[in-house]
């Protein structure tokens, strides 16, 4: 029996899961360091970038690399992150609570608040990892592309909550699935958005 070589679309399909696994591994490894959240977010996206365009690519060495370059400007976006997880806990505390902690209408606009504030992040990051430009620009462009392209904001947000959408509605798959996505999830996600991103970006 032949074994596949090694320019065939099974070894380099296996080649490209095994450096996302690396690149994930990495990732969540340096999130653990609160103060590194938004640079290894942006990292992410540069390396996603140079696995899809390059066949090979070092992918924990390019993210440590792009992790030093992407750490200042990538701080203000670090803080809106971290607002975003923090309203997302509270929700799910606030759902799961046993005592109203406040009013429903409270509830529904901060969950309006967390999907937006989600949407925006979905296309920053990318964005300051694709392009140089002052934040305040960035933020702004991120928002106009979030409005103007609906369908596809709407798919890579549904990505990047994925871990709660299911936590919320299969409760009982989330032990493994959290597994699959500190494997892999976070870097897969970024490469699949990236699918989609570049084609908005080249416009």
């Amino acid at each position: 029996m032949n074994m596949p070589g090694p320019d065939s679309g099974i070894a380099r399909f296996l080649t490209k899961v095994c450096d996302l696994i690396l690149l994930n591994v990495i990732f969540i490894l340096t999130c653990c360091t609160v103060v590194c959240l938004g640079a290894a977010v942006t990292s992410l996206y540069m390396t996603a970038l140079g696995l899809y365009r390059e066949r090979d690519c070092a992918p924990v060495r390019e993210f440590l690399r792009n992790l030093r370059k992407a750490f200042t400007a990538s701080t203000p976006a670090a803080v809106l992150l971290l607002t975003d997880l923090t309203l997302l806990a509270v929700l799910y505390r606030a759902l799961y609570a046993e005592t109203l902690l406040f009013p429903p209408e409270w509830f529904v606009l901060l969950g309006i608040a967390a999907v937006i504030l989600t949407a925006v992040l979905s296309y920053l990051f990318p964005l300051l990892a694709c392009f140089e430009n002052t934040f305040s620009r960035h933020l702004g462009n991120a928002a106009r592309l979030a409005l103007a392209n609906l369908p596809v904001t709407f798919f890579i947000t549904a990505v990047h909550l994925l871990p709660v959408l299911v936590l919320l509605f299969l409760p009982q798959f989330f032990g493994p699935f959290l597994g699959v996505w500190l494997l892999i999830g976070s870097a897969a996600g970024a490469y699949v958005n990236l699918f989609y991103l570049r084609r908005i970006f080249k416009q």
